[in-house]
């Protein structure tokens, strides 16, 4: 198996679920984006989880990133949230258990309101009542990561780590992040990361659903980060173009770059394990092909 300069062992992700399920031709229109998929076919979902593992991933993550009550509540679904979440890790151990495959399944707890949205994040009680839900239903499905994802400020990390951190299921924290390689709220990548290490103890931090040039500069805060502290970390990008500062999923304003081809993307996560990262992956854009290739690049053997 490769590793990098670290010698840790090369962890592959699976690529955007949302994405890849609207290629195999499910609708992710809003206010539901993924999580339509429930509602007209749910074994669309293990498929796709199945495309993943088949290209070579070695975690696959929940269809759960629109499972939240913000998303729910628009499309007058609010009571649904914990039958769909259960559906959404049926459908990812079905997955696993029919490939009969040594895959990891990570637990996607995502942005509670818009992603990408710092402006919008929750006050902290509210935050604390819908993450403690989501991490107990985790929890109680035997996922084996717990997986906070496209964070944009740093309270919800701390949040998701204190409530996470209680049980024994291992924690991996990543931030979509800005053209600074820092937390789209303008907060230091370095600081919150450096807390977030020293005072709650976290092991895994990354950055997703960011562009290439983004992540780059990202990677370089955590491998400065990584000469004084002892973490895993990594990367797993988008194929948007820069979004915008108004995003809203209703907008369907991200636009895909359709130049960026799994060569790229490859040549581009070769340069984040030269730095040191030890996950990488892909999202928004990012589907089997560009696993596979990453997959063929970095991984001689199969754990």
């Amino acid at each position: 198996m490769h590793t990098n300069l670290n010698n840790e062992k090369i962890i592959i992700l699976d690529g955007g679920t949302g994405r890849e399920l609207e290629a195999q031709g499910a609708s992710i229109a809003p206010p539901l984006w993924s999580a339509n998929a429930f509602y007209t076919d749910p074994d669309i979902v293990k498929k796709v989880h199945k495309s993943f593992i088949a290209a070579g991933a070695m975690v696959i993550t929940t269809n759960t990133y629109a499972i939240t009550q913000y998303h729910l509540r628009n499309a007058n679904k609010l009571n649904d949230q914990l039958k769909l979440l259960d559906l959404a890790y049926e459908k990812a151990r079905q997955a696993v258990d029919e490939t009969n495959s040594s895959v990891r399944i990570a637990a996607s707890f995502p942005p509670l309101t818009e992603s990408y949205r710092a402006d919008l994040v929750l006050d902290d009680e509210l935050l604390e009542q819908e993450y403690t839900l989501l991490i107990n239903q985790a929890v109680k499905h035997q996922v084996d990561i717990l997986l906070g994802e496209t964070l944009s400020r740093a309270k919800e990390a701390k949040i998701i780590a204190q409530i996470a951190l209680k049980t024994d299921i291992p924690l991996w924290l990543s931030f979509t992040v800005n053209e600074n390689g820092n937390l789209r709220s303008g907060e230091s990548l370095k600081d919150v990361a450096k807390e977030l290490l020293v005072d709650y103890g976290v092991k895994a931090l990354l950055v997703n659903c960011s562009t290439m040039q983004n992540i780059h500069f990202s990677i370089d805060i955590f491998q400065k980060l990584g000469q004084e502290f002892t973490f895993q970390y990594g990367a797993y990008g988008n194929r948007y173009n820069e979004i915008r500062k108004d995003y809203k999923l209703a907008h369907k304003s991200t636009v895909i770059n359709e130049k960026i081809s799994p060569a790229q993307y490859t040549d581009a996560v070769k340069s984040w394990i030269d730095k040191g990262s030890s996950i990488v992956g892909g999202c928004c854009g990012i589907g089997p092909e560009y696993i596979k290739r990453m997959a063929q690049r970095f991984v001689t053997q199969r754990q």
